[in-house]
């Protein structure tokens, strides 16, 4: 018999372990409270009772579904937009050829210092 890897004890398992079995465990009760219901809705006399309980239970976890996706995709939609607007912000401001060390090592970000240098002073690219 081949011998196990040692489980990992670190902090992160031991959280995702607990996350797991908190999830686990709300499950459970979900689907204990789901057949309590759908065994009254038969008891009581209701038509197809329990059918009717478990697909109304399976319609609610479906919307939910349905929203934790539509959320994602537009916090997705969302990020990407802003990550465009941000590409086209830095590529169409002013010499946006120039590296990040030219003119703004000197606390000019948009390259006016050497556009508005007094006549006679040496050129900064000369040294």
């Amino acid at each position: 018999m081949p011998t196990q890897n040692p489980v990992q004890n670190s902090r992160a398992h031991r959280w995702a372990y607990t996350c797991g079995m908190s999830i686990r465990r709300v499950y459970r009760k979900l689907k204990t409270f789901e057949s309590r219901v759908a065994e009254r809705a038969v008891t009581a006399g209701v038509p197809a009772g329990k059918l009717l309980a478990r697909g109304s239970f399976l319609t609610a976890k479906f919307t939910m579904v349905g929203a934790l996706l539509f959320v994602s995709f537009w916090l997705f939609l969302s990020l990407m937009t802003l990550m465009g607007l941000y590409w086209v912000i830095v590529h169409r401001r002013p010499n946006a050829s120039k590296d990040f060390y030219g003119a703004q090592a000197f606390g000019d970000p948009y390259g006016e210092y050497e556009l508005n240098r007094a006549p006679g002073q040496p050129d900064l690219d000369e040294y």
